[in-house]
């Protein structure tokens, strides 16, 4: 009979830690941090996951179990830098927990946990495997699309694909595109070279009735950010099958165009300084961190240089 009341009252706190993770995904997602929202509710399936296999409470947690969580999502093929993303959401939700009483005794179970940050590999194409990827003939209209997006990334000083996705009609004045890096909210002003404006002209009967450049968004759907999410995944799974066809090594992602299109840059000659302005960072390093703002002009100059190189 003891056991079986000690069996409750985890189960009781199981419950707890379970809800308070929901609670805090709800409450992102009402204050419209989607993505985080989303990262909050990852986290919460696969520890949920995690408890029921190893038979572990969720509210005892301890530093082994941590480690024996990381391992379980590593052993699922899980990449570092997500697996230290979901763990600093749970440990975000478990600190809340302490702070409002909710957990008597704070074990710190998170202690040796790897909750940093892995330095991502920066993956470029070279020139040659650019030109590759603009001659090779894909048959499949939605491959052609998801190549017609990359290069429209890199003809765009390395346009992200969230900012792509969300670029609409009325940024488009002049010969040019202003819009806002959803990353860090800087303010970009890009010149449309002759190959992006092709690209766009290319899909302007399917986007008639649409706010937005791209038929990527559809401008309808409550749940954008998951409108946008299940378009990233889509955008990536069929730029790994370019990338079979093209037999590279690497697979193509949404990340590469803009690496690609800063490796490029630099080949042509043109400064750290320059890239970092026309890409939208925040900074080269802490020493340039309060760089003054390029005439636009001189960035749009290099940027043709640049396309100029891909379509000799």
């Amino acid at each position: 009979m003891k056991t079986r009341t000690k069996q409750q009252h985890e189960s009781r706190k199981t419950e707890s830690f379970v809800l308070l993770m929901q609670k805090r995904t709800d409450n992102f997602t009402r204050k419209g941090k989607y993505k985080t929202a989303n990262n909050c509710q990852c986290a919460l399936k696969h520890f949920k996951k995690f408890c029921i296999e190893a038979g572990f409470p969720a509210q005892s947690l301890t530093v082994g179990m941590m480690m024996d969580f990381q391992d379980y999502l590593a052993q699922k093929g899980l990449k570092l830098n997500t697996i230290s993303l979901y763990t600093r959401m749970l440990r975000a939700a478990y600190n809340h927990a302490v702070d409002e009483n909710l957990i008597a005794v704070d074990n710190h179970p998170f202690r040796k946990a790897f909750t940093g940050k892995e330095k991502t590999r920066k993956r470029a194409l070279p020139l040659k495997t650019v030109k590759q990827l603009i001659d090779i003939r894909l048959d499949n209209r939605a491959l052609d699309f998801a190549r017609a997006i990359f290069l429209f990334s890199i003809y765009m000083q390395g346009m992200a694909f969230v900012d792509i996705a969300h670029l609409k009609k009325s940024q488009m004045r002049n010969g040019h595109i202003e819009y806002q890096r959803h990353k860090t909210h800087q303010t970009l002003h890009i010149r449309i070279e002759p190959h992006a404006q092709a690209i766009l002209d290319k899909y302007k009967e399917e986007t008639q009735d649409s706010p937005y450049l791209f038929p990527i968004l559809d401008g309808k759907q409550a749940d954008s950010w998951l409108q946008y999410e299940s378009a990233l995944r889509n955008y990536n799974k069929r730029l790994r099958k370019i990338s079979q066809k093209m037999g590279l090594d690497e697979p193509l992602t949404s990340y590469v165009s803009r690496h690609t299109w800063a490796s490029l840059a630099r080949q042509c000659g043109v400064s750290d300084t320059i890239i970092c302005e026309a890409m939208g960072h925040n900074n080269i390093a802490t020493t340039t961190i309060y760089l003054a703002a390029l005439d636009t002009n001189l960035i749009a100059s290099a940027n043709r240089k640049l396309i100029d190189t891909l379509t000799r």
